[in-house]
């Protein structure tokens, strides 16, 4: 059974939980606007706009590398080591009588910057792009 609580003791408990409780809030709503202004949000909705669009056209060129051989780049292979090629998001291949490319085929949507060569490949297939994360 609970101790009865009743009485002095669970009066003395409520005038130090209530100030307690309101400080806790104040802080709390105070701490969570501070320093943060509406250009840091959009900061932050850009890197992560970048962040999922990084890791979605990885993935259609590394299904496209899997399925063709090659690279969604210019002459379809990997830059010299210490040097990037852009991606080419109209490169296609043939594969038994069937033409698929890079967009729409394995990434539904391009990205934002698409047509801009700032996307691109290394020769360790790893995906970038040339741009500040705040200007993406």
């Amino acid at each position: 059974m609970l101790p009865n609580c009743e009485g002095k003791n669970m009066k003395w408990l409520k005038i130090l939980l209530i100030p307690l409780l309101i400080l806790a809030l104040s802080v709390g709503v105070v701490g969570c606007g501070e320093g943060v202004t509406p250009g840091d949000r959009i900061s932050s909705a850009r890197e992560a706009a970048l962040e999922t669009d990084l890791r979605l056209v990885k993935d259609a060129v590394d299904a496209y590398f899997i399925y063709s051989g090659n690279t969604p780049t210019v002459d379809g292979k990997l830059p010299a080591i210490g040097e990037y090629a852009p991606i080419d998001f109209y490169a296609s291949f043939s594969q038994y009588g069937n033409t698929q490319s890079l967009y729409p085929d394995f990434l539904i949507k391009l990205p934002r910057h698409h047509d801009e060569e700032i996307w691109r490949i290394d020769s360790a297939m790893k995906v970038s792009v040339d741009i500040d994360p705040g200007d993406y």
